[in-house]
């Protein structure tokens, strides 16, 4: 005969740590991720690997090379590929 577990914690549904057993190290373990958490909101860095951003090619509103007047700052045609925010699509 097979005997199940039912599991009763809500918070399964959502993301985040599991349970722990011991309600002293539970506590401990929320109040250290909340204070982690409270000190890494006012940081605005990027991870070193996160992709740099484009700069754009001209500053102002009217691109020198075409005159073209509020365009996008970067050419989206390069290398004969389209790219979007220095990533390139394929069709």
């Amino acid at each position: 005969m097979l005997k199940f577990t039912r599991r009763t914690y809500t918070s399964l549904n959502r993301a985040g740590p599991l349970p722990l057993g011991n309600k002293a190290q539970q506590k401990e373990m929320l109040d250290l991720i909340r204070k982690k958490q409270a000190t890494t909101a006012g940081d605005t860095s990027l991870h070193q690997d996160a992709p740099k951003k484009v700069e754009p090619e001209f500053k102002g509103d009217v691109n020198p090379k075409t005159g073209e007047i509020n365009g996008p700052k970067n050419e989206p045609v390069k290398h004969n590929d389209w790219s979007f925010g220095g990533r390139v699509t394929d069709f």
